[in-house]
């Protein structure tokens, strides 16, 4: 199971670099069409690619951010408790999530197919929607597996306590 484990932590590697390249392209073009209003000369879609590349950097990010547990959380309570009682609500917290980022990816997937069959298109620049639908469904998907292998390390830490 371990070189499933760094194909997947590999992916997400890259996928961290594709929302950093996101995030970048954000905020050149707001810049960039920021002077270019000071000048009569605004880039046009610019809210729509910069709306599009604020939901990639956001999805391409997430698998990553949760391997690295740089997400907030509350931890007042949790961290009075055992150490096996917080394995054991985190176990108990991301399955739910697991449960809960499978069944939005899947549908996900399902509108993008909808989305694609339509031909429905962005108002402005005439991009296909769905083709930042599916992106948002493939880093979800990862996101999913990450979880699931967090959960499979929380129950290898319970068994050995």
């Amino acid at each position: 199971m371990n070189p499933i484990w760094k194909a997947i932590q590999f992916v997400s590697d890259k996928m961290r670099a594709v929302g950093a390249i996101c995030l970048c392209g954000m905020a050149a073009l707001t810049c960039i069409d920021v002077v270019g209003r000071f000048f009569k000369h605004p880039i046009f879609g610019s809210v729509e690619l910069v709306t599009f590349m604020g939901v990639l950097a956001v999805a391409f990010a997430l698998p990553d951010t949760h391997y690295q547990k740089g997400h907030i959380g509350v931890e007042i309570i949790v961290t009075r408790l055992s150490a096996t009682k917080r394995l054991v609500i985190d176990s108990i917290t991301q399955i739910t999530a697991l449960v809960f980022f499978s069944i939005v990816s899947w549908r996900m997937v399902d509108y993008a197919f909808k989305m694609k069959a339509s031909g429905e298109v962005s108002i402005e620049l005439q991009l296909p929607e769905w083709l930042v639908i599916f992106a948002v469904a493939f880093c979800f998907i990862v996101f999913s597996l990450i979880i699931m292998k967090g959960i499979v390390e929380n129950f290898r830490k319970l068994r050995e306590s």
